[in-house]
């Protein structure tokens, strides 16, 4: 079936947040949920923190164990911390080193058997953790579970649906992640062969921990579901931006460095990125579709 592009359109996320609780499939007083951690790292995001906070909370999950580490906010946020501290198992708000920094103190803290994070100005889909849990019981043999999201704007208009496909270390290292960090969730165990965080790295963090999982893990280990689990926003200013482009790319330099893989600037290098674009254009068409894939094949050569 065709996909087309989703049209920006007012998204009824909020809505889902701000009702009651999504019904539940499985009766809670007959099964017990593993406990799911989710780190929030934050700074000055008191005008999506408590989206992002309503979407966790409004999850209805039984066993959910909240760390919120805040890098000394003065713009609000912590007003919105304290309005739903109830809900939150741990929070501080202090100067770090950075997001990476932030990161590591949240997961040191966690206690759960399955591990998220969740930036301060993204949002988890309803029923996101129920989703999590349930495929990795069903696949004892898989150690971590991703899917699709979405991308949406300030004002949480939906701009696109983004489509996951199998992981490939390849693929993360030569042509780029198929992976969003916000949209994966992961047992403890993957976590405690991981590590910490760079504390270098100002952008990359999320590609370095997919590229460490894969190489560590290996790709069977992940298992790919095809549904929304995550909201990325995308907004003028986030460090994410074109703004910081050059830093970026000394970060992916060092890490090519760092994890064995520097031909990646090499014409060897350029063979293989070509390689794996192809890969990428393949499970496009497979998951959404030629003009689909025509249109993010189009945009990625442009970014080029």
């Amino acid at each position: 079936m065709l996909m087309r592009r989703a049209k920006p359109r007012q998204a009824e996320i909020l809505v889902s947040m701000q009702t009651a609780c999504m019904d539940q499939v499985v009766n809670d007083e007959v099964k017990t949920w593993p406990k799911i951690s989710v780190v929030m790292p934050s700074f000055n995001h008191a005008v999506y923190i408590e989206r992002s906070l309503l979407s966790l909370i409004n999850q209805g999950y039984p066993n959910l164990e909240l760390i919120l580490i805040d890098g000394g906010s003065i713009d609000g946020t912590v007003e919105v911390i304290r309005k739903y501290e109830q809900y939150i198992a741990y929070w501080v708000s202090e100067p770090d080193q950075g997001q990476s920094d932030a990161l590591n103190k949240g997961f040191v803290r966690a206690t759960g058997a399955i591990l998220g994070w969740l930036n301060s100005d993204d949002i988890y889909m309803p029923g996101t953790l129920r989703i999590a849990a349930e495929a990795l019981h069903q696949h004892p043999n898989k150690s971590i579970v991703f899917g699709d999201w979405l991308t949406i704007d300030e004002n949480d208009n939906i701009l696109a649906c983004e489509y996951a496909f199998p992981m490939s270390v390849g693929q993360t290292q030569y042509e780029g992640v198929s992976i969003n960090a916000q949209a994966m969730f992961w047992r403890r165990s993957v976590h405690d062969r991981f590590g910490e965080f760079d504390i270098s790295l100002f952008n990359t963090m999320d590609y370095q921990m997919v590229l460490a999982f894969g190489l560590r893990e290996g790709p069977d280990a992940f298992l790919c579901v095809h549904q929304p689990l995550c909201c990325f926003r995308r907004y003028e200013g986030q460090k994410t931006g074109a703004a910081n482009y050059e830093r970026q790319l000394g970060e992916h330099r060092y890490l090519a460095q760092r994890y064995g893989y520097a031909d990646k600037y090499t014409t060897t290098g350029k063979v293989k990125r070509l390689v794996f674009r192809l890969r990428r254009a393949y499970w496009y068409v497979h998951r959404a579709g030629f003009r689909y894939a025509f249109e993010k094949l189009l945009g990625s050569i442009r970014a080029d």
